[in-house]
């Protein structure tokens, strides 16, 4: 796999790199109702969520497991797997449709 993406550059090239496996590297977020990957720099984020991307981790299906990745919380991650843009009529993807777009994640590893 190329060199990770940054979470601002898959999202400016969303409409060529939908459903395409892709790598990204950025900041790691496994919360409750917020399981996202964010931009680095934080100084180059924009606003909101705009700079972040949900992940779909397949809970059982891809095999991740929930203590690793709760361990990952706030820590720079790099995450392959496929990204996808908002189906209409939602107009965002993941928990509230608050994110821009969604990466069902194959792998998570620890930069």
């Amino acid at each position: 796999m190329p060199e990770p993406l940054s979470i601002n550059e898959a999202l400016d090239r969303i409409d060529e790199l939908a459903g395409s496996d892709i790598s990204v590297r950025g900041l790691l977020t496994f919360e409750f109702e917020d399981i996202s990957i964010a931009h680095l720099p934080r100084a180059e984020r924009r606003d909101g969520e705009m700079s972040s991307i949900w992940l779909s981790t397949g809970t059982g299906a891809l095999g991740f497991d929930q203590q690793r990745c709760q361990s990952l919380n706030g820590k720079i991650v790099v995450v392959e797997g496929t990204l996808f843009k908002p189906e209409p009529p939602f107009g965002g993807c993941g928990h509230m449709s608050l994110w821009p777009a969604e990466l069902l994640a194959r792998t998570l590893e620890h930069e």
